[in-house]
């Protein structure tokens, strides 16, 4: 199977400067390492939009420059529907973890008439809206936009915001992208109360850092498989601070008692081993905030052997 990545540097869904060098940082680990990775594949470089960090942001304070996210959404939504389209297995590199609304939009722009099953490996739940998120910053409201569900909270979003999110929520086929019980959610650990209340309603599937230690990351990419048997179609999200911050503080939001290096290359290669598995998020690299680029050069211990394995496929 052909691999493309794609450069989707966009951070203006964060609260914090600099996941927009993911991609670069990588670059840097692997020459340093003397890895082939990014002679693997083709790069398709997005435009990143981030030149809205410039300007005033008052408009939006519940979901902050969401006038450029709709805009890179909208092109990364395309760029990935494209390829996989195609035939192509596109690994797209932010950016924070809102780049996922592009990228899942695109993988079901593909399918429109298949169940699409995501796996969401985060520290985080993600599932604010501009109703409920404390901090206005769309990375953590991917989920919530993608399966199109929202409770009211303590925000009063202005008429712009809502807006902007009903045209970012129809990018791709109308409707949600993905159900509740097609999603699972690995490493979960940091949440907010309404998006407890999000997950116990619609009894979404969690599987904690705990039981991927205790069964093992080859057993939990069985179960994760098999709960999600009545999906045709697979996408995988990683952010990398579902990582514990003892491997790196290279990410905008750590969190502690995370998975180590040898879990998540288990949890990812048999992962994208599956032959449902159509596209590859790696959000929230911030080499602004780490030590000797360590997340980069960690990450690329887990990339590495996915090359082969797609290629296989």
């Amino acid at each position: 199977m052909e691999v493309r990545l794609i450069e989707a540097a966009s951070e203006i869904g964060a609260g914090t400067r600099g996941t927009s060098m993911g991609m670069c940082a990588l670059r840097v680990a692997a020459w340093k390492n003397g890895s082939e990775l990014f002679g693997h594949a083709e790069e398709s470089i997005l435009r990143d939009e981030n030149d809205v960090l410039y300007e005033d942001d008052k408009q939006s304070p519940n979901a902050h420059h969401i006038e450029g996210l709709l805009r890179f959404e909208s092109d990364l939504a395309f760029e990935v529907y494209r390829f996989v389209k195609n035939g192509v297995f596109p690994i797209v590199v932010g950016g924070d973890h809102s780049i996922a609304i592009g990228s899942v939009s695109g993988t079901k722009m593909a399918f429109p008439n298949e169940r699409l099953g995501v796996v969401w490996i985060d520290a985080h739940a993600d599932m604010h809206s501009p109703f409920t998120t404390p901090s206005g910053n769309v990375h953590g409201m991917p989920l919530a936009l993608l399966m199109d569900i929202e409770v009211k909270g303590r925000n009063r979003p202005k008429m712009f915001t809502l807006d902007a999110w009903d045209r970012l929520r129809k990018i791709g086929p109308n409707g949600p992208k993905l159900l509740p019980r097609d999603l699972v959610i690995i490493g979960l650990r940091d949440y907010e109360p309404e998006e407890a209340a999000i997950i116990r309603k619609h009894n979404i599937k969690v599987i904690t850092v705990k039981e991927v230690r205790e069964k093992g990351g080859e057993a939990i990419v069985k179960e994760v498989l098999g709960y999600l048997g009545e999906c045709e179609r697979l996408h995988v999200s990683f952010d990398v601070d579902s990582l514990d911050p003892s491997i790196s503080v290279g990410t905008g939001t750590p969190v502690a008692d995370g998975l180590f290096l040898p879990e998540a290359k288990d949890l990812l290669s048999g992962l994208c081993a599956e032959p449902r598995t159509m596209t590859l998020d790696v959000v929230e690299i911030n080499p602004a905030l780490d030590t000797r680029n360590a997340m980069a050069e960690n990450v690329l211990t887990i990339l590495e052997p996915l090359f082969h394995i797609l290629r296989a496929r």
